[in-house]
């Protein structure tokens, strides 16, 4: 993937938690995104507006928030009647790492699930993945 390429991805954010908010907006600045091209939302339904607005290349969601969750995000997303939106690559960002979590997210059809805190290596490699590109 060129640097051209790496400037047109959209990564939306959603976490009920600015500091992680901010420290994944850092990590993703470091993997080379621009600050430009990072959004973000503080709950599931400001999510799935940004989603629509925004209409990002990938998100990263955690499960575990007040009102809608992470999952019920996944499920309006993958219901969404416009394709490219029902098609939207979604990597669950959560602390949840259990067996039940886990399965939960893998029935909605999530790209990718990263057990939190994470490293600039895990956010890479779950973009690559969800993406199928390979970031510089």
């Amino acid at each position: 993937m060129s640097d051209n390429e790496l400037r047109r991805i959209k990564v939306l954010l959603i976490d009920d938690e600015p500091f992680i908010r901010l420290t994944i907006r850092q990590i993703l600045m470091q993997i080379g995104i621009p600050p430009s091209n990072l959004y973000d939302a503080g709950d599931a339904t400001a999510g799935l507006a940004e989603t629509l607005r925004v209409r990002p290349s990938v998100v990263l969601c955690d499960i575990h928030m007040p009102g809608d969750d992470g999952l019920s995000y996944v499920a309006k997303v993958r219901s969404a009647p416009i394709p490219d939106v029902a098609a939207t690559p979604v990597v669950m960002l959560t602390s949840d790492s259990g067996e039940e979590a886990v399965m939960a997210a893998k029935g909605h059809k999530v790209a990718g699930y990263l057990v939190k805190p994470v490293s600039i290596a895990a956010v890479k490699k779950s973009i690559e993945r969800a993406l199928k590109v390979t970031l510089p």
